[in-house]
């Protein structure tokens, strides 16, 4: 897995696009920064390669102008370098002046190495509106008020939107975010400026699994808190094993002796394209729902239960014939109140 120290820059380039004002401002010189700015890239490129968010790509190889410039471009080359981030950014500039309310933006235009892997960063760096203070000076009176400013991303935000391309194969990430052009909500970025195609992101994925797992369960468990449990289980075991979902497997595990069951499973995760997905989480903040399971009574008491405390057989729900249920926790070897 890739560090934030695995990462070095190579060379940045910043450009304007105004689109509330209507200027597209190219830089015609790169960035000379230094260690303080080379951080701040390099933790930003971080949080996008690091993230679940992201989702991959695959330029149309025949329409795709953006892949188009970039097979003729020499990136060591400091005049290639320069007349190619500005070429990429008038096409953006453009796909930005098609939508409504997409955000104003810096392009920040960037290559950076990774073990041998020169890769480029195109960081689109929305303006955000604050307000910020205002002096004056009149005679022997001092007066401050408040101005309504445009600034840009912050140290410890992230990009809201990115692409980053691996140069030698052109294989590529996305964060992007869906708005308005020509009456219709658009991945402006992968449709209309990239000309790429791309599947869900490891996060949105996750989600629906697990989305189409609990409507099943619903459907032909009902309220079986042990079935619901074993559910869990079975989902935060193959991440700590396999640090990856293999939705085929995971539907063999969960519903491989319920016919019913299974083919509605198969049926709903192929309405999604996912039925022979084999995706990999890369940020464990990702999977922490899978972590613990909280139980409400109806007579309001609340347990948190680690999933992995479950997995060891310490915990046991038991429903009798009645319908009531009796919660075990087994080896407690001391309770402190909170």
């Amino acid at each position: 897995m890739i560090t934030r120290d695995d990462i070095v820059i190579r060379k940045a380039i910043l450009h304007i696009l105004d689109t509330d004002r209507g200027d597209c401002i190219l830089s015609s010189a790169l960035l000379n920064p230094g260690p303080e700015m080379h951080d701040f890239i390099r933790n930003h490129i971080y949080k996008i390669i690091s993230s679940d968010d992201t989702k991959k790509g695959e330029f149309d190889s025949e329409i795709s102008p953006i892949k188009s410039i970039l097979e003729t471009w020499d990136e060591s080359d400091e005049t290639s370098f320069i007349e190619t981030s500005q070429a990429i950014a008038n096409k953006l500039y453009a796909a930005m002046g098609e939508g409504l309310n997409i955000p104003a933006a810096d392009l920040l235009f960037v290559t950076f190495q990774v073990e041998g892997e020169i890769y480029l960063a195109l960081l689109k760096m929305n303006y955000k509106r604050n307000y910020n203070h205002d002096k004056m000076y009149r005679g022997n009176h001092t007066f401050v008020g408040l101005l309504k400013k445009r600034s840009l991303i912050s140290e410890t935000s992230r990009v809201p939107e990115a692409v980053i391309i691996n140069l030698s194969d052109f294989s590529m990430r996305l964060l992007e975010k869906k708005y308005e052009v020509n009456g219709e909500r658009v991945n402006y970025l992968s449709e209309n400026f990239l000309i790429c195609h791309t599947s869900s992101s490891p996060k949105k994925k996750l989600n629906i699994l697990m989305r189409v797992i609990n409507n099943i369960s619903n459907k032909y468990d009902g309220a079986d808190l042990k079935t619901k449990m074993d559910i869990k289980s079975t989902l935060q075991k193959e991440y700590v094993d396999r640090r990856a979902f293999d939705v085929e497997e995971i539907g063999n595990k969960l519903f491989g002796e319920k016919t019913e069951e299974k083919a509605e499973y198969d049926e709903k995760i192929e309405m999604y394209d996912l039925q022979y997905d084999n995706f990999t989480v890369i940020n464990e903040n990702t999977v922490k729902k899978l972590e613990k399971q909280m139980l409400v009574t109806d007579g309001g008491i609340e347990i948190s239960i680690p999933m992995e405390m479950y997995n060891k057989g310490n915990f046991e729900v038991q429903t009798d014939t009645t319908g009531k249920i009796t919660i075990v926790i087994r080896d407690i070897d001391n309770v402190i109140l909170k």
